[in-house]
């Protein structure tokens, strides 16, 4: 399926013009959550652009991959059936045929059955016992081997689909989730192999509880600990918020989140309309004792992986501070503000979406039938092509007129008197094209 852009009238692959508005331009939209997008792949969950849904015959349920997540069914296993004149094939051909037992061979197979209940329970508390007591930051999972490994493999459960085991397809993390799992086992067997650990003042809450069982055991066990001790698992969590906001009022956990780095605020927004010059940059910093000290940029949309947090609550849903991240264009390790890292590429996701969840550039061009208004609800003039700034939502104090078929607040800089002044418009979302 795909949704006209500027309608969202939604129709089959093959239309080339929107029946309701006309228009030629189209969004993809995923089978499997719904999202609108306009990449190869659903920014959301990763489907296919254009893929179609498949239904298993065996258990009914709906996938995208070549085989059944449920239960392993696979077409290009699954046996040919040859079809035979007056011969009916029922699943039951593929049962045991029921074996005839005596009165006492019952008894006793029935005795023999009791004890291998008692066996199953003990082998399940023990590996239940064994699970329990490895960590997650646990020395002894970061390996050699592991940190070398350019991409981790995990190995889906095997499930049973008709006479035989069938095992499931083999799961291979996103390339850029593996990349930076291998740049960020590389940082600590460096800070390993230089006798440097991290400071302990920089790990999250979680972070701190699962290294005090790891040193606890380390010396336990007469070893000391190591920096690859603190080696966090990458993971790409988009549900995650970013720029120090959370959802509860316990402090936020950063590390092992692939991230963005992204502008904030009014780092671009001044007399001069600075927000032209692209890209954008965004500071980094290095601390200098309790200060920090600014060490350079980092282009904005630069993608970073956090291994390390220094953050103080600002308000019951906001912290403030800094992170250290890994930069994955250079792999250098610095800090970042937490008001500069997003947890997913909002420039990528709708118009509407895009202007509610940071800053990002977009081109004017009049297409809809709701010219751009001011606070006045009066109309602006513009241009097709002017450039518009979509600042973070709630950084502007007032509210659109017609909240709506204006629904977007944009920033348009205008040259009076040798001078840029900025001005606040409200557009609606079809007049508007993600540029930057």
């Amino acid at each position: 399926m795909k949704a006209c852009k500027f309608c969202s009238t939604q129709v089959e692959n093959h239309v080339q013009h929107c029946p309701s508005c006309g228009s030629a331009v189209f969004l993809h939209v995923c089978e499997n959550c719904g999202t609108f997008f306009d990449s190869g792949f659903c920014p959301n969950c990763g489907v296919k652009a254009g893929q179609k849904k498949k239904v298993c015959p065996e258990c009914g349920s709906a996938y995208f991959s070549n085989a059944c997540p449920n239960c392993g069914y696979n077409p290009a296993r699954k046996p040919a059936v040859q079809r035979v004149e007056q011969t009916v094939i029922h699943r039951h051909v593929y049962e045991p045929a029921p074996v005839r037992t005596t009165p006492n061979q019952a008894r006793q197979i029935k005795k023999k059955n009791k004890g291998c209940g008692c066996g199953t329970i003990l082998l399940i508390i023990a590996v239940i016992g064994l699970l329990s007591g490895v960590g997650k930051y646990n020395a002894k999972k970061k390996t050699a081997t592991v940190r070398t490994t350019s991409a981790v493999k995990v190995t889906a459960a095997v499930t049973k689909s008709g006479p035989t085991d069938t095992p499931m397809p083999t799961a291979t993390p996103e390339p850029d989730v593996a990349a930076a799992q291998a740049a960020v086992n590389r940082y600590y067997a460096a800070m390993e192999e230089a006798g440097v650990t991290p400071d302990p003042d920089t790990l999250s809450p979680l972070q701190k509880a699962l290294n005090s069982i790891s040193s606890a055991r380390a010396r336990i066990d007469g070893k000391a600990g190591s920096a690859t001790a603190y080696t966090p698992d990458v993971s790409k969590e988009t549900w995650k918020d970013g720029r120090g906001m959370t959802s509860f009022k316990d402090e936020p956990d950063y590390i092992g989140v692939l991230g963005y780095a992204a502008v904030y605020r009014d780092e671009k927004i001044d007399e001069r309309g600075a927000f032209l010059e692209t890209p954008w940059q965004v500071p980094v910093y290095q601390p200098d004792k309790q200060f920090w000290a600014e060490a350079g940029t980092a282009p904005h949309k630069t993608q970073v992986v956090v291994i390390g947090q220094k953050l103080e609550k600002k308000s019951s849903k906001q912290y403030q501070g800094y992170l250290q991240v890994i930069r994955m264009d250079t792999e250098e390790a610095c800090w970042l503000k937490v008001e500069n890292f997003v947890t997913e590429p909002y420039w990528e996701k709708r118009m509407s979406q895009a202007a509610a969840d940071g800053y990002c550039l977009a081109t004017f061009k009049q297409v809809s039938n709701y010219y751009p208004v001011t606070y006045g609800n009066k109309k602006a003039e513009l241009e097709d092509g002017t450039l518009v700034l979509l600042p973070l939502k709630g950084t502007v104090s007032a509210s659109s007129p017609d909240k709506i078929n204006n629904s977007i607040c944009g920033i348009v800089f205008r040259q009076k008197n040798n001078r840029y002044q900025n001005e606040t418009i409200f557009f609606n979302e079809a007049d508007l094209t993600m540029s930057y």
